[in-house]
């Protein structure tokens, strides 16, 4: 191709076509076919040749392409993940009820905690006025005296 541009370029014989033309016009004619068939020959080997570059231009960006596709995640990735959506639901639902019922176990120990405190409490008054009436049941038979006699036992008692 680059031989031919270069003889069309740059004839070496530019007299030789000149005595053809008036000896022999049919021969002429064939010699113009041939150079005007000739450029167009390389018109279109240089229209190849690009073509050339953009066709491995465009097979390069789909190999990339096709590399990126591979990489992405399938559908198989995504039901995946649809389970694991589901099983997420699954978990929080459970994970609220599991809430609601330590809040009411809670509340039902602050229940329990205020009902000890309370019975405590009644427990130290009855002790308190069970000791308080024997104390007074001993002042007011004082002759008598405790039953191990030193009159101490229920002082201890009611210290404990």
């Amino acid at each position: 191709v680059k031989a031919l541009s270069e003889e069309l370029e740059n004839p070496m014989n530019v007299h030789r076509w000149r005595k053809l033309e008036g000896s022999d016009p049919g021969t002429y004619e064939m010699i113009q076919k041939i150079q005007t068939l000739q450029k167009r020959l390389i018109a279109k080997t240089e229209e190849v040749v690009e073509k050339d570059l953009l066709i491995q231009e465009k097979e390069k960006l789909y190999v990339e392409l096709k590399n990126i596709l591979a990489r992405q995640p399938g559908p198989e990735v995504a039901e995946q993940l649809s389970v694991y959506q589901q099983n997420l639901r699954e978990k929080t639902r459970q994970m609220k009820a599991m809430a609601s019922e330590l809040n009411m176990y809670q509340a039902q120990v602050n229940e329990y905690k205020y009902e000890i405190e309370r019975l405590t409490r009644e427990l130290q008054e009855v002790k308190r006025r069970y000791y308080e009436q024997k104390r007074k049941e001993q002042l007011g038979g004082r002759g008598e005296g405790s039953a191990d006699g030193s009159g101490k036992s229920l002082k201890l008692q009611a210290n404990s």
